[in-house]
């Protein structure tokens, strides 16, 4: 009796077969997922590095970049909100009314003044300027810390102008209600910023 024998399968023929299948929609998609995977690493933003800074006789580390994306994220919101137009706390010339070796002293004050009694007072519109001031707050803090530091080793001194300019102020801020002083004065922290920026970096 003579046996027939079945055809054996070839290794792998199923699983060859399901590849040579899915291959052309796998090609399909190749564009489409590499589209996708370059528009996440665009919209990532850059790595912002930390840059020093001198104010007078002290130098910190500090990464303005930071604080102005997270200002820049609010900014026209709370300026819309100011109604007052006629009052400034910040201006190009109280900043270049500060002489280099009283910088380090009105810049501890003035960042003292913000966590203290702007952010303090500030009441959130939304969720959105209740974290990024909050962030900001944590920036402004992390700073003063390094100039209270100056100021313990005799490297931040105070005089007059800067006591004087900071007083005024204050008292510009005590005349408005506190919900509008602290609008506006969270609406100016870009001139703060720029001042920062421009003038105190290597």
């Amino acid at each position: 009796m003579s046996h027939t024998n079945p055809r054996r399968k070839q290794p792998g023929g199923t699983h060859s077969g399901l590849f040579q299948k899915l291959l052309p929609t796998m090609m399909k998609s190749f564009p489409t997922i590499f589209c996708l995977a370059l528009s996440v690493s665009i919209s990532q933003p850059p790595f912002a590095e930390s840059k020093r800074l001198h104010f007078g006789q002290c130098s910190l580390t500090a990464n303005l970049q930071e604080i102005q994306d997270y200002f820049s994220e609010i900014k026209h919101i709370i300026q819309a909100e100011d109604t007052i137009t006629d009052t400034r706390f910040l201006t190009e010339s109280i900043f270049h009314s500060i002489q280099a070796e009283e910088s380090c002293c009105f810049l501890r004050h003035l960042l003292r003044f913000y966590v203290e009694t702007v952010f303090k007072h500030h009441t959130p519109s939304s969720s959105l300027i209740e974290r990024r001031t909050s962030s900001l707050a944590n920036s402004f803090l992390s700073i003063k810390r390094d100039l209270r530091q100056c100021h313990a080793e005799m490297k931040c001194h105070c005089g007059e102008e800067s006591r004087t300019m900071m007083k005024k102020i204050q008292n510009t801020f005590e005349n408005l209600t506190l919900r509008a002083a602290a609008v506006k004065a969270i609406g100016e922290i870009d001139i703060l910023i720029e001042w920062m920026e421009q003038d105190h970096q290597n």
